[in-house]
């Protein structure tokens, strides 16, 4: 957590440094719909896409005057998969990253100040605290119907009794449209390459795979 810390003042200052006139800082807040692939025993992982939501911060910072710009992020994610569903329990993993990206995008910088952008980057993800959970619904004669939540930890290492490995990195591809005033709407998509399977022999492998919608504000330069 400590080398994630360090990595993330790292990136984030980069860009402050070197251009700190230009550079700007923004928020982000939106939906998420992620998924896990891979094989286990010969056998696929199985589940269903799971919603949740993320939330950060990034900064955007031009890089002299061309039309790329490095967009460094540090951000909220919730990650996982859907194990069953339907009208009586609802059993899903519930994955919570806290998630640096590096993005460097290509914009359009149309000439009414607003702005077609596109690009990606590598990310790298540190575990917070984690759960399976489980919705079950409570038949009661007595009073209506309720659904009753219960949750238990994830253990995370590379040991016999773990359910996954620690950390996740990947790659991220971002596209979006953000307007003068500084509001933007974008599209993201994390392919994750870390191998969450403990202990993995063989050809096994678990990954985490989301996409997001995300609604951004961009903090105008005085």
């Amino acid at each position: 957590m400590k080398r994630m810390l360090a990595l993330a003042a790292l990136v984030f200052s980069l860009p402050v440094i070197m251009n700190a006139q230009t550079t700007q800082v923004g928020f982000t807040a939106g939906i998420t719909s992620s998924d896990m692939y891979g094989k286990v025993g010969g056998n696929k992982v199985g589940g269903d896409k799971r919603n949740g939501y993320g939330f950060g911060l990034f900064l955007n910072a031009p890089i002299k005057k061309t039309s790329i710009s490095f967009a460094p992020s540090l951000n909220y994610v919730q990650k996982g998969n859907t194990q069953l569903k339907n009208n009586n329990v609802d059993n899903w993993t519930a994955l919570r990253y806290a998630e640096l990206q590096a993005n460097f995008v290509y914009n359009t910088n149309g000439p009414k100040g607003n702005n077609f952008f596109i690009g990606g980057g590598p990310f790298g993800g540190v575990n917070l605290p984690s759960a399976f959970v489980t919705k079950s619904i409570v038949r009661d004669p007595t009073k209506p119907d309720y659904w009753l939540r219960s949750e238990s930890n994830v253990n995370i290492g590379n040991e016999a009794n773990s359910h996954f490995r620690f950390g996740d990195y990947g790659v991220n591809m971002i596209m979006g449209y953000r307007m003068k005033c500084g509001w933007g709407l974008a599209f993201n998509y994390s392919a994750g390459l870390r191998n969450l399977k403990p202990m993995a022999t063989g050809d096994d492998y678990i990954n985490n795979h989301v996409m997001g919608l995300q609604l951004s504000y961009l903090v105008k330069n005085k």
